[in-house]
């Protein structure tokens, strides 16, 4: 008998995990299918998780029950908060990974997962049955039967790696391209289009000169990804900088006869903000410089990864180049860089729910879809495994909006935009990043999270209890009288004006200078928090006048999101809209009218026509 299941996943990448997970998490009996069980949960390339704006993306998936920032606490040996320097809207938490633990760690959350089945196998072919079944045809390994499909093959679709001139077959060094699978899905008339991605070279650790590079420590007291982590994460690694000069810069040049990406044979896009060291050298001709990060990719592995090395050029002629550098004069090279080329879908073809439009059952998700960044990927598997199975259970899609998470900004991007390159995640995508930060993940999705059935009963009772913790430490501050000789001492201390006449410690917060910590001191206030829960209170009152605005303009902007258009609505008898907004409408069929708004060529005169059709509950007459 051929075996079945309610949801199979194609992939064991990071949004291969997380939507397996969620999937298997919300009662779907799920296999999750890759060439190596082994490799599930494999970091391919940068040694880290997180960053500005994809480390907010990790703390939205953890509050909605997913994996990444827990795997990531685990195995993290280097903790840093990023753009300290800046206003806490675009703080991003990062930290450098053990990448054997963290891949181990995944597989063994995996294995622990009911109603989840981890399975090797390379998809050949499939197809969509006139009962709604997917037959997956997986060679001399036999056939799969699936109410639903995602297709999480990250780079391997169709993929070509490149060093130099030379050409191999795969998705990376020593696992096989998913040539068939590509062929199948362009066969059922699903538009790809051809990306590149790169990697720089590996050194051996024991081979590097530390007294010539400039070492960089993680944070004094980091925290944790996770609101399920126990306890603090700690710090077991330090990275280090260095950088290229123009000698390095001459050596490279001398291979641009021999650049896959200068002479036209890689035809694929690649990543704007992530470039190749040539594509630097050739864009930024006016510096002499680039920095470079010598990252650890564990403890005890022996292995350094040169963030900002990443090239397509011949081996030889990057070995010469790493050379130059300070610090890697006599380095020994584990593994020379190379570029991937591969198929991507165009993520257009997509609803907010990552299935195709099209083709009921069928979910796209990760790097597939164009982007670029394990944080894009684990985000989109969450959605499209959440979906999948609520599909399956005849509920309704799980939506986020672009005012509510990075997830809802970057699902509301990939469906709505024609993207020309990788997609990263940015700080500067969110128009509402001063709502959207990193240290409040919980108080926006965490209660969603534990409604959909991927947060537990005892987090969800932690989480209340934080959250009471500081609305109690808030109304204290609010009672608080800082008209105090103590108080002004510190204003003083703080370079801003001491008190005129009597307020709350609350309202001081508002001060850019004065901080939480030495308020509450001044005051001689135990209000019980940690330094992380302090610096939370500090932002909500800082920028609580900005917040409050900006919490207007959702409001207004969710009556439009969360109105939803039926699925039958006929385009072509809504004659209050432009032919060109009919036209565009009826090809991509947003699920609401904030998506609708959002498309090229729909003006807002379009979007009140739509509104009028919608709430008349027909098309009206021409």
């Amino acid at each position: 008998m051929t075996p079945s299941f309610d949801v199979v996943v194609i992939g064991g990448g990071h949004a291969g995990i997380e939507s397996a997970h969620a999937a298997a998490r919300l009662g779907a009996r799920t296999a999750m299918v890759s060439m190596d069980v082994a490799a599930i949960g494999r970091m391919s390339c940068n040694p880290a998780i997180g960053g500005v704006a994809k480390g907010q993306l990790v703390r939205d998936i953890d509050a909605l029950g997913g994996l990444m920032g827990v795997a990531a606490d685990k195995a993290g040996i280097q903790f840093r908060m990023l753009n300290l320097s800046k206003g806490p809207a675009v703080w991003g938490p990062r930290a450098q990974m053990d990448m054997e633990l963290y891949a181990d760690t995944m597989q063994t959350l995996l294995r622990v997962t009911p109603n989840l089945s981890l399975l090797a196998g390379e998809l050949a072919d499939f197809r969509r049955g006139a009962d709604g079944v997917f037959d997956l045809d997986f060679g001399p390994a036999g056939h799969i039967h699936a109410r639903a499909l995602i297709i999480t093959s990250g780079t391997f679709l169709g993929a070509v790696m490149h060093t130099g001139l030379s050409q191999t077959k795969g998705g990376r060094v020593g696992e096989a391209a998913a040539d068939r699978l590509s062929e199948s899905i362009l066969g059922l008339g699903v538009r790809t289009r051809r990306l590149k991605t790169g990697t720089p070279a590996r050194l051996a650790a024991d081979s590097i000169d530390y007294t010539a590079v400039e070492v960089q420590h993680g944070d004094a007291d980091p925290f944790p990804f996770s609101f399920r982590t126990e306890g603090k994460v700690k710090n077991h690694a330090v990275c280090w900088i260095t950088h290229t000069h123009t000698e390095t810069h001459d050596i490279l040049r001398t291979g641009f006869a021999e650049s896959p990406m200068f002479t036209g044979v890689i035809k694929g896009i690649g990543p704007r903000y992530c470039p190749s060291i040539e594509d630097k050298i050739c864009r930024f001709a006016d510096k002499d410089s680039h920095h470079l990060f010598l990252e650890p990719e564990g403890i005890g592995n022996g292995r350094i990864y040169v963030n900002g090395f990443s090239s397509s050029l011949p081996a030889e002629i990057q070995d010469r180049a790493l050379r130059t550098i300070p610090g890697l004069k006599e380095c020994r090279v584990l593994r020379y860089g190379y570029a991937v080329e591969y198929d991507s879908v165009e993520s257009t073809q997509l609803d907010p729910t990552y299935a195709v439009k099209d083709i009921p059952g069928l979910y796209f998700a990760g790097q597939v879809n164009g982007t670029s960044g394990y944080e894009e990927a684990a985000a989109q598997g969450l959605m499209a495994g959440i979906n999948a199975a609520l599909a399956l259970q005849g509920k309704p899609p799980f939506l986020l909006g672009r005012s509510e998470s990075y997830i809802g900004v970057l699902t509301d991007d990939l469906v709505s935009l024609e993207l020309e390159e990788p997609y990263r995640m940015f700080t500067s995508r969110a128009e509402y990043r001063l709502h959207l930060r990193q240290d409040n993940a919980e108080a926006r999705l965490l209660e969603k999270g534990h409604t959909l059935g991927l947060v537990d009963a005892a987090t969800f009772a932690k989480f209340q209890a934080w959250s009471g913790k500081l609305s109690a430490a808030r109304g204290t501050l609010a009672q608080a009288r800082a008209f105090s000789p103590a108080v002004d001492a510190y204003l003083v201390a703080c370079g801003t004006a001491p008190l005129d006449e009597a307020t709350t410690a609350l309202s001081l917060l508002r001060r850019p200078d004065v901080g939480l910590p030495g308020l509450a001191a001044s005051l001689q206030l135990d209000l019980g928090l940690s330094d992380r829960e302090m610096g939370i209170v500090e932002s909500q009152e800082r920028y609580r006048g900005f917040w409050d605005r900006q919490l207007k303009e959702i409001e207004r902007n969710n009556r439009l999101e969360g109105l939803r258009i039926p699925s039958a609505f006929d385009y072509a008898a809504a004659h209050a809209m432009s032919t060109e907004a009919r036209q565009k409408l009826a090809l991509k069929r947003p699920l609401t009218v904030g998506l609708a708004q959002r498309i090229s060529g729909v003006t807002p005169a379009d979007i009140s026509g739509l509104i009028f059709h919608i709430n008349q509950g027909t098309p009206a007459p021409a």
